[in-house]
């Protein structure tokens, strides 16, 4: 069914064995001074023993500091880092994939590139010659020019940041005078890609009509083309969980056919998308997180184990860490990345009893089944809380996380199901270890008020339905918001929260999409908000010391909640692990099950 994917393709005179590229994700593995680390090289060997036709290594700086995007970018921008990077390409050489790095220059996006001189524009084009040059003579088989993202490259082709009247401001000759620079120092032979900025997404940057014209002039010089996105906002390149798969492949497929391939990228996720994709829009497709969260994922579609994935869900986990924290990526699913350990068979097989079927308990009976130990897993339904957070509009793809886990644990024939949980059926298995993933209990105010006041997970199961009321949340954390985002298409919601702004503590890009939902929704926000007081029919609440009454029909309890573990055994080692620990996310359930599992 997927042979589409496998089709080998040249890019240039370089063979690649299939259509599939791994592409630079920035990690922040490397060290702070530029040098590469082992976490960063073993990250990126993971990668090419999954087999993917070309790997390139993330954005590298080649003019340091000027030129600098992010905490822990890697340098090639000296010789002095030839070693490192000559290392790293021998490791890879080991695998089947053909390997590339991006050269980046971030510039300056508030400034533009008016300013620069002559002289400076010819000093950072030697930059990325000498980059190349390292590149090519270490053993990489190509190198990529970031030409997207609002980076330099990116700013000298956009009409809003390049308006010079100069040579300069013929716009792509920047992108092309590097291209024949590089040439002139390694050789026509050694191909060079482009990820192109297609559309600024930007009233008077570059449009569709621009970015087709710009790659039909790169052809001729760049062996293949990336089409992405430009100065435009973060989460058009970096989607939140609700954007649909390959939205971005019509980039791809408007500046094609072209006499070099063309990759689409973005939130391509499942090989019957990846095959639609290469036969109607595209020659190549961009795998990013998809093989962040599932390295084997090329291994698996091959070998016909399509089931066996472990899809990105979009949870935004990775891009919290490197663009909000600006420290080493992690993945919300893929306890591995950051690690790249191998799981190992357990010295001494032992009888381990997991309450509990969220992601927690079914990672930590994944990885105690796959080393060995027998596994007795209770719960009341599987996926545990995985069942009511795929329930806010958008948030579908969380299904394909409970998919994985059912697949992956119904196939160990030592793990045992058991549907009930109490103390008594812990004890009679006579177990040697315990893990406690009971998850947590949503809070209530108290007192309750019956058939007024609900929990918002009954709201969320349907097992309460409300039809154009007047509605209002109290709280509006990530639960408050989600729950009215649900609500709001049927119902006037307003959500109360104290804190001075809704949403607090996710992860930016994901939080802005989700406020503007609700703002397209009219959903009232009041923030810096105390309730005071439920009654039937009204709510009291009190805004910069003014107390002020609010009529609704029903009031929703969104005031997060508490960790929930309803007995221990004794005699036994017992872990408690996930929000039965502290209430947090998905990531957290599933790093902590993972951990716990690999120790005993």
């Amino acid at each position: 069914m997927y042979d589409e994917i496998f089709e080998p393709i040249n890019i240039g005179k370089i063979a690649v064995e299939n259509r599939a590229i791994f592409p630079p994700i920035s990690t922040n593995f490397g060290r702070e001074d530029g040098h590469l680390s082992e976490l960063f090289i073993k990250h990126y060997e993971r990668r090419a023993k999954g087999e993917v036709g070309l790997l390139i290594v993330e954005n590298s700086s080649v003019s340091y500091p000027e030129g600098k995007h992010g905490a822990y970018e890697p340098r090639i921008d000296s010789w002095d880092f030839y070693e490192d990077w000559k290392n790293f390409a021998k490791r890879l050489k080991k695998y089947s994939s053909k390997i590339s790095v991006e050269l980046t220059h971030e510039g300056w996006k508030n400034k533009g590139v008016n300013f620069l001189s002559d002289e400076k524009i010819e000093e950072i084009i030697e930059d990325y010659v000498t980059a190349s040059e390292i590149a090519c003579k270490v053993g990489f088989d190509m190198v990529e020019i970031q030409g997207a993202h609002g980076l330099l490259v990116n700013q000298f082709l956009s009409p809003l940041t390049n308006s010079r009247d100069d040579s300069w401001g013929k716009r792509e000759e920047f992108a092309v005078e590097i291209r024949k620079r590089i040439a002139k120092r390694c050789g026509w032979d050694f191909p060079v890609t482009i990820r192109l900025a297609i559309n600024d997404f930007k009233e008077g940057g570059i449009n569709l009509e621009e970015g087709k014209r710009l790659a039909n002039v790169f052809q001729d010089y760049y062996q293949m083309i990336q089409a992405d996105i430009g100065l435009g906002r973060k989460e058009l390149r970096l989607e939140p969980m609700p954007f649909s798969q390959g939205w971005r492949a019509y980039l791809a497929e408007k500046i094609r056919p072209l006499k070099v391939p063309v990759a689409a990228v973005g939130m391509i996720r499942e090989p019957e998308v990846a095959v639609k994709i290469l036969c109607e829009k595209a020659d190549m497709v961009v795998l990013g997180r998809t093989l962040i969260a599932d390295p084997d994922w090329l291994i698996k579609v091959r070998e016909g184990r399509v089931k066996e994935i472990r899809k990105c869900i979009g949870c935004s986990e990775c891009i919290k860490a490197r663009h909000d924290e600006d420290t080493m990526i992690r993945c919300g699913i893929n306890p591995q990345v950051g690690r790249e350990i191998e799981i190992r068979e357990a010295s001494v097989r032992k009888r381990i009893a997991i309450v509990g079927g969220g992601p927690g308990g079914l990672e930590a009976a994944r990885i105690a089944a796959v080393r060995g130990h027998e596994v007795h897993l209770f719960y009341d339904e599987f996926g545990g809380t995985l069942n009511l957070a795929k329930i806010p509009p958008g948030k579908e793809k969380i299904q394909w996380l409970i998919d994985y886990y059912r697949e992956e644990i119904e196939k160990c024939d030592i793990v045992v199901h058991h549907k009930k949980a109490l103390k008594g059926d812990i004890i009679d298995i006579e177990p040697n270890v315990v893990i406690l993933a009971t998850g947590s209990k949503p809070l209530l105010p108290s007192p309750p008020l019956r058939n007024y006041v609900y929990p918002f997970n009954e709201v969320l199961r349907g097992d309460v339905r409300f039809e154009e009321k007047k509605i209002v949340i109290g709280g509006g954390g990530l639960v408050g918001c989600e729950t009215a985002n649900f609500l709001a298409d049927n119902n006037e919601v307003m959500i109360v929260e104290m804190l001075p702004e809704m949403a607090m503590g996710m992860e930016t890009l994901s939080r802005r999409y989700l406020l503007k939902e609700l703002n397209k929704k009219d959903v009232r926000m009041l923030t810096c908000t105390k309730i005071v007081d439920i009654g039937y029919g009204e709510i009291i609440v009190e805004q910069d010391g003014e107390q002020i009454l609010i009529e609704a029909d029903a009031f929703i309890a969104a005031f997060g909640s508490r960790p929930f573990v309803p007995f221990r055994v004794e005699s036994v080692p017992n872990y408690i692990i996930g929000d039965a620990s502290s209430v947090r996310n998905i990531y957290s359930a599933v790093n902590e099950g993972f951990e716990v599992a690999t120790k005993i």
